[in-house]
């Protein structure tokens, strides 16, 4: 039944691809020819580098897949598909013949390396919510209602859902409200900790004292709600061996107006109302802990400064390109809107 969930026929579309992993949740599709071998191979990771090379979802699979996947015999033993997991980092390994036909897919959760075990979040929740105005006079903003419960609750219920060991919120301003909802996680489903800042420190400051040696940590503003899985995100950023990861989302800009194009007086064409796109920060992240080398501990800074020092530093700072949806809570009309 798996394999039937994580095999396509090779012209199938991008977005058949995103449905099988969605469904499956296994991390990899299988595409096969009409004689059952296996022609290519496709990841969250693959389909995230076609959206951002401007591949859309109506583009056949085989156009964004790995047409010289790794994998492995049938007869190989455990310590050899165990080797290999190591040295490609990936999180599954189709089982073929000698012939390529495709029997089966080994997955790395099978053997549960110590390093892939880490899976820790970071809610940046200590901000003064000023834009949002009165909504925020007497309400935190990660305590405001959203469908029925407090926005930051719905960050919370997915990291429990997928596993998340641990959950540091960092908090501020009106904090016992957050406190006393969460408590110590229980209810929820996962252990949380927080990280208490006796001053506002920024969108990145909390990093900084986050009571964790090593290893990356998934990092989010508390009014982003998306449905991205953040285990894809953290296994992206784990395969390109990253020191920072940046999710992004696609905003698009529409001129108001008929723009012309001439040459001097002479007149070329008109664009009516153009539309440009644009990747923006969707206030999603992956830092590794060796980051906080490049700031100082418990200073004021922002995300943005971070990633900055950590480029300067000539440390690999990769992008995320979101095809889930994301939206922005941070103004009092988007949080209407989404009301």
């Amino acid at each position: 039944m798996l394999m039937r969930e994580i095999s396509l026929p090779k012209k199938s579309k991008i977005r058949d691809a995103i449905n099988s992993l969605n469904k499956s949740g296994k991390g990899i599709v299988l595409l096969c020819d009409v004689q059952g071998k296996l022609s290519g191979t496709i990841t969250d990771a693959d389909i995230r580098r076609g959206l951002s090379r401007g591949f859309g979802l109506e583009d056949e699979c085989i156009t964004i897949a790995c047409l010289k996947p790794v994998a492995i015999e049938n007869s190989a033993i455990r310590a050899d598909v165990f080797k290999k997991f190591k040295e490609t980092r990936l999180r599954a390994l189709p089982v073929i013949l000698e012939d390529g036909y495709l029997v089966d897919c080994t997955f790395l959760d099978q053997f549960q390396p110590e390093e892939y075990n880490q899976k820790i979040l970071l809610i940046m929740a200590g901000g003064l919510g000023k834009r949002m105005g009165n909504l925020t006079k007497k309400t935190p903003k990660p305590m405001l209602l959203v469908k029925g419960k407090p926005m930051i609750q719905h960050i919370v219920e997915r990291a429990a859902s997928e596993n998340f060991e641990k959950v540091f919120i960092s908090t501020h301003y009106l904090k016992d409200q957050i406190y006393d909802h969460f408590e110590d996680g229980k209810a929820f489903g996962v252990s949380i900790q927080y990280i208490e800042e006796k001053v506002p420190l920024g969108t990145g400051g909390s990093f900084s004292i986050l009571p964790v040696n090593d290893g990356p940590v998934v990092v989010t503003n508390t009014d982003v709600m998306t449905n991205l899985g953040y285990s894809k995100l953290l296994d992206f950023h784990r395969l390109h061996d990253a020191k920072i990861t940046m999710a992004i989302r696609r905003h698009l800009i529409e001129h108001p107006y008929g723009v012309v194009k001439g040459d001097g007086l002479d007149f070329i064409g008109i664009e009516e109302k153009p539309v440009w796109p644009t990747d923006v920060n969707a206030g999603i992240y992956v830092l590794d802990m060796s980051v906080r080398n490049f700031f100082e501990k418990g200073k004021k800074i922002t995300m943005p400064q971070i990633i900055t020092r950590a480029k300067e530093k000539h440390e690999k700072v990769i992008l995320f390109p979101l095809h889930e949806e994301c939206i922005d809570l941070g103004s009092v009309s988007e949080y209407n809107d989404m009301q």
